[in-house]
This record gives C-alpha cells, structure tokens and sequence, in this order.
C-alpha cells in the first residue's frame, strides 16, 4: 500500500510555513504541518532547516524505530508521503522543491538537467528569503537547481555539508538551509540495505540531524523555526543482494517526512 500524501505537497508546505507564495505547479500543503506552524509559531516560520538524507524509506523508520528517536526529538510530526516514479534522486528531489511531476518538471529518468519550472529556490528568494543550498559537488541537488538567486555551498562529502551548515546556522544568515546528504544510498549501492556500512552511514545522517537542529536550537533563539528530515526516496535489496531503488513498489516509494518547531525564546 503506498502512501496517502504526495512528494508534490512538499514545496507548498514549505511556503505555507513561511509565507511566501507556493512555486507555481504545486499541489496543497501538508494540512498537519500547517496546523503545526499555526498552533506552536503563530502561523509563520522565519527560519527553516531541512535536512535531506538520501534513500532513507519509511520501512526503515518501522524497522528500526528506536535509532530515529533523535530525529523525532527535534521533528516528532511524521508525514508518511509517496515519492515520484522513477524512484530516483533527481527525479524525486525535483519534485519535492518544485511540487510538480516529473512530466513537468522535465526530469523523468536518472540525469541531472538544470530544472527551469518555478522551484521554493526561486519564489523563497523573491519573497526576500535568503536561501543557502549546501550539498555535496556533483550530486543532484548540486546540479538540477542551478542558477537561482541562492548560495551554494558545494563540498566533498556528507560531513563537509553539516560541519558548513552548522557554521551557517550559527552565523544567523539565512532564512532558509537545504543541506543534502549522501552516504546512504551510496552504501547501499555498494554494499546492501543493511549492510555494516550502510547502516552505520544512515546513523550519520541521524546524528547529523540532531546537531543540526542543536545548533539551530542554541542560535536562532530569536526566531520562530521549523526543522525538516526529508529523505528523497526509499530502497530494497535487489536479485545480487545490494541495494537499487527506482521500482513502484513500497520500499521504494514510501518516506516519512519529520517535521517539528523551535519557538523563538527571550
């Protein structure tokens, strides 16, 4: 069975939450995180944290509930959502910041084309948001929303991003930060779903996290913020026993997304 709400309420959910206008192809917002931002920040965010690991599925989240507690700390609203088919990286993330199929949005295979339809990297900006986008060089995100009036930070790897993110976030600069994170989904390609490594890698991700909405916790008492763990897609163990994704089929296309508050204090 997949899951009720759709990867395309993602950006209007986002908009909703600070308010500034939606990008123009989105669907509706998630109604629970808008009655979260209304109940615990007066309807509006000034901050907002989202934190992207890739290929972290809902069935992880079922299977191994008890590691994702720090993620649910900070974020403990779950938002069970279907992903885009095919369930790959570009595909999916061009659909959660524009809102719009991958018919529309034009990325409807694995390649990273710079998306040109209306994405939260251009209506966040010309609502006067300042927007950073750290992620590692190469990937997807680094790719596929090019050329916005935004700042990229483009780095190695995974802990390159969070050691910058965690300096953003204590400098006090922007509104919003995306930060994407890898190491995954590339271990599960190399290796299997859970696998050592990749395991040890998707507790990365958590941890990274949890310091992330640490720091925001520590330095953006001044503002009403709203915390994002937002993974693309999920995965499964393919016939040679490693892991691939891209399939319609559970693993594959259900996440949860995590959404929690940080009310300004003082």
């Amino acid at each position: 069975m997949m899951n009720h709400w759709s990867m395309t309420q993602f950006a209007a959910t986002i908009a909703a939450a600070t308010g500034t206008e939606a990008p123009k192809h989105s669907a509706e917002p998630l109604p629970s995180v808008v009655k979260l931002v209304d109940r615990t920040l007066n309807g509006r965010a000034d901050r907002v944290l989202i934190y992207n690991p890739d290929c972290i599925g809902h069935w992880f989240w079922q299977k191994y509930t008890d590691w994702m507690v720090p993620v649910q700390e900070y974020a403990p609203l779950a938002a069970p959502l279907s992903t885009m088919m095919p369930s790959v990286t570009p595909v999916c993330f061009g659909t959660m910041f524009t809102g719009a199929m991958p018919a529309v949005h034009g990325i409807q295979r694995y390649e990273k084309p710079v998306i040109t339809i209306d994405s939260l990297f251009d209506s966040l900006p010309r609502a006067g948001k300042r927007v950073a986008l750290i992620a590692v060089s190469g990937s997807s995100m680094a790719i596929i929303f090019g050329g916005r009036n935004i700042d990229y930070f483009l780095l190695p790897y995974d802990g390159d991003v969070v050691q910058k993110a965690l300096e953003l976030i204590e400098k006090d600069e922007y509104d919003v930060i995306v930060a994407y994170n890898q190491a995954y989904d590339d271990m599960i390609h190399k290796t299997a779903p859970e696998a050592p490594e990749a395991l040890s890698a998707a507790k990365d991700n958590i941890a990274a996290f949890h310091a992330l909405c640490q720091k925001a916790e520590e330095c953006w008492k001044a503002h009403n913020t709203l915390v994002a763990f937002a993974p693309d897609h999920g995965n499964h163990t393919d016939w040679d026993g490693h892991g691939n994704h891209g399939e319609f089929r559970e693993e594959d296309i259900n996440v949860v997304h995590f959404f929690g508050t940080l009310p300004k204090r003082g």
